[in-house]
């Protein structure tokens, strides 16, 4: 059975790689059949039909760290300071090798004169993989996802 301290263990460590731009080590917490998804409203609920801000499976997560990590991403020039605070973590299903997880986070990100703030909720499907547990899906609802926001360089 996976522990819920293993579980909060690995959404804070997901977040602390995210906001120390440890692309490559974040995308190692992934399964290789990972679904990272932000859709535009709250209601959608199927990413094949509806349009969405980040439809991502594991290659296309593998570009997009590459991308960040290339230095030709001019809104990541200086990098953005950001943080994260995951909070609400609530364990919604929970069996022997998976558990489907929601949290609330708000992220703070600061760049040149700029600052923005991030907030939604979060849903993780982790699955046990050998000895590690790894981010199988994550759905990121938006608060002000309906909302006209600047592009998202970095992942949130």
């Amino acid at each position: 059975m996976i522990a819920d301290s293993e579980i909060e263990k690995l959404l804070y460590r997901e977040a602390r790689l995210m906001d120390e731009h440890r692309y490559e080590e974040w995308l190692s917490l992934w399964t290789a059949d990972a679904i990272y998804w932000v859709p535009c409203g709250h209601d959608d609920s199927d990413p094949l039909t509806q349009v969405s801000i980040i439809y991502d499976n594991r290659a296309k997560m593998g570009d997009r760290v590459a991308r960040l990590l290339s230095g030709s991403v001019m809104a990541q020039d200086p990098k953005p300071r950001m943080r994260r605070v995951i909070s609400n973590i609530e364990i919604e299903h929970k069996g022997d090798a998976e558990a489907t997880v929601g949290s609330n986070f708000i992220l703070i990100q600061a760049r040149n004169a700029e600052q923005l703030i991030w907030c939604g909720r979060s849903t993780h499907q982790v699955r046990r993989e050998g000895d590690a547990l790894r981010i199988a899906r994550k759905k990121v609802l938006l608060v002000n996802s309906e909302q006209e926001m600047p592009v998202l360089q970095f992942l949130i």
